[in-house]
């Protein structure tokens, strides 16, 4: 049998991973050198570092983080010790795409922006750019996207200049964060570009913190008025508090916290594990049923309207950016633990398709991607 530790944060880790051995759940940031020595198989979040500083002295043979993004995971160290890598690629897609529309759609309901007038710039078509571009083609939106790797490998069909894009009414950014290459995404956007984007535009991004550069946007938004959501910041648990105070919504990287996220991401690592263990897959994750699932439509309003409405009953935003603001008058000693704490006690969020949408006409499924 195996000894295992897990971050608390990943749901139904004791139902799932009690078959394999000795599981031990801990905070995320708790996870250090002094209590990793003697375990075989790591599970981790984004709030952990594991590089040679966490398992230089370990045992652990197995390392899996339960989020799409791999920037906290040194995957080379990993690589050269032999010591085998899961990740939950794709897992919480679909929680990060309704956070972008429930934010879109809010944002052009307090604006007065049409659909069939609104050019939408998408940054990375990775799995949730892709799904974001395919349901606003369907919704009606004019397209533009910016993927210069998958361009390049003949993947996609036109990708336009990052400065095209920036010119777009409302831009949202899905790449992963990368320091180095012809296509680092490190600072995408920045003192020198960030002007491109009209005054009046959103700006959306959920992707990582630093792949927008936080200084040069606050200096923008000092100066020009600029619609911005953000989930993810520069220096998390600590973002820059004056920045915060000029985005529209701020939330504390929780745009693919759903249920239905978090669940598959403990499934795709029960799955990896087991390969790497030679073990038959035995555990399926039930979710519990969604009471009040009927979110009902005011056929009068505008297409915008409408969906604003829905997006808006399956995820609050305004809930979320309330509860974030609360740090700007905290004292600095005390914000970093307060991001953590909002993260680690989000309350359950599900999803869309959990819901029944219902007109005075007809009712249809959930919205998916």
């Amino acid at each position: 049998m195996y000894k295992i530790l897990i971050d608390e944060n990943i749901p139904m880790a004791a139902e799932a991973f009690s078959q394999f051995g000795e599981v031990t759940l801990i905070s995320g940031n708790e996870i250090g050198p002094q209590n990793i020595q003697n375990y075989d198989i790591l599970l981790v979040r984004s709030v952990t570092k594991v590089n040679k500083s966490l398992l230089g002295r370990s045992t652990v043979k197995f390392v899996g983080t339960a989020t799409i993004g791999t920037d906290h995971v040194d995957t080379e160290y990993l690589r050269e010790n032999n010591i085998k890598f899961a990740s939950a690629k794709g897992c919480n897609s679909q929680s990060v795409v309704e956070y972008v529309f429930s934010g879109i759609f809010a944002e052009m309901t307090k604006l007065g922006k049409k659909i069939k007038d609104t050019s939408l710039g998408i940054v990375g078509m990775g799995d949730i750019g892709s799904k974001i571009c395919k349901l606003a083609n369907e919704f009606g939106f004019n397209i533009i996207v910016n993927d210069p790797p998958l361009a390049k490998k003949g993947l996609l069909d036109i990708s336009v200049d990052l400065n095209e894009v920036l010119k777009a009414d409302i831009i949202t950014f899905h790449v992963p964060l990368t320091k180095s290459g012809e296509d680092k995404t490190f600072h995408l956007l920045n003192s020198e570009n960030i002007n491109i984007i009209k005054e009046g535009s959103v700006l959306i991004n959920s992707s990582r913190g630093a792949v927008v550069d936080n200084k040069a946007l606050l200096e923008c938004l000092l100066r020009r008025k600029l619609n911005v959501i953000l989930d993810v910041w520069e220096n998390e648990p600590e973002p820059d508090i004056e920045l915060v105070k000029e985005v529209t919504i701020g939330t504390p990287h929780i745009a693919g916290y759903s249920f239905e996220g978090k669940v598959a991401g403990t499934k795709m690592l029960y799955d990896a594990l087991c390969e790497f263990l030679g073990a038959k897959k035995s555990w399926t994750p039930l979710l519990p049923h969604v009471d009040n699932n009927r979110i009902f439509v005011d056929n009068s309003l505008s297409k915008e309207e409408q969906l604003a409405f829905i997006y808006n009953s399956a995820y609050n935003n305004q809930k979320d950016n309330a509860d974030f603001r609360r740090i700007i008058n905290l004292p600095k000693f005390d914000q970093g633990a307060y991001f953590n704490g909002l993260r680690k006690n989000y309350p359950i969020r599900r999803e869309l398709s959990n819901y029944h949408v219902i007109t005075s006409e007809h009712s249809i499924s959930g919205p998916k991607s």
